[in-house]
C-alpha cells in the first residue's frame, strides 16, 4: 500500500483514490498496532495485572494473587529486558513495513500502551492504601524513566 500511495501521490487527479488508500493504510496500521500491543501485554504477562488494575476496588492490592511483590518483580524483570532489547518482542510483520515512519509509529503507539499500564501499576504500588512495603525499592523507576 505504501508504494501505491507513493506512486499515486505524483498525480493530481488521483487525490480521491489516494485519500481512500490512505484511510485503508491507516486502518491496517491501527490493526497492526493493536496486535503488537496485545502481543507485548501477553509476552510481558501484563494481562492479569492490567485486569486487576481495572477492577481495583477497596482494600489492599498487595494481597491480591498476582499483585504480590514477587509477581510484580517477575514482570519488572521482563520489562527491564524489554526496555534494553525492544526489538526482541516485535511482531515479524512490523519488519515487513516498507515505510520507516509506519514502523516507528506502530512501535511508538504499542509502547505507549505498555507505558500507560506501567504508570497505572506504579501509581497503585505507591498508593499507601495498597499496603506495599518499600514501594520505591519495588518500583524505583518512575513512569517517565521507563519510557522505551
Amino acid at each position: 500500500m505504501y508504494q501505491m500511495q507513493s506512486t499515486l501521490s505524483l498525480y493530481e487527479f488521483m487525490d480521491e483514490r489516494l485519500e481512500r488508500l490512505q484511510a485503508q493504510s491507516d486502518a491496517q496500521l491501527d490493526t497492526l498496532t493493536s496486535e503488537q500491543a496485545s502481543s507485548l501485554v501477553a509476552n510481558l504477562n501484563l494481562g492479569p495485572i492490567y485486569t486487576i488494575l481495572q477492577e481495583q476496588g477497596k482494600g489492599s492490592m498487595s494481597s491480591i494473587p498476582g499483585m504480590e511483590p514477587s509477581s510484580l518483580k517477575t514482570f519488572l524483570g521482563k520489562l527491564d529486558t524489554f526496555i534494553v532489547m525492544t526489538d526482541m518482542l516485535l511482531l515479524p510483520q512490523i519488519g515487513l513495513l516498507l515505510s520507516s515512519t509506519h514502523r516507528s509509529t506502530v512501535q511508538r503507539r504499542a509502547f505507549e500502551v505498555i507505558a500507560a499500564i506501567y504508570k497505572q501499576l506504579y501509581e497503585a504500588v505507591h498508593n499507601p492504601e495498597n499496603l506495599y512495603q518499600n514501594p520505591d525499592s519495588l518500583m524505583p523507576r518512575t513512569p517517565d524513566q521507563s519510557h522505551t
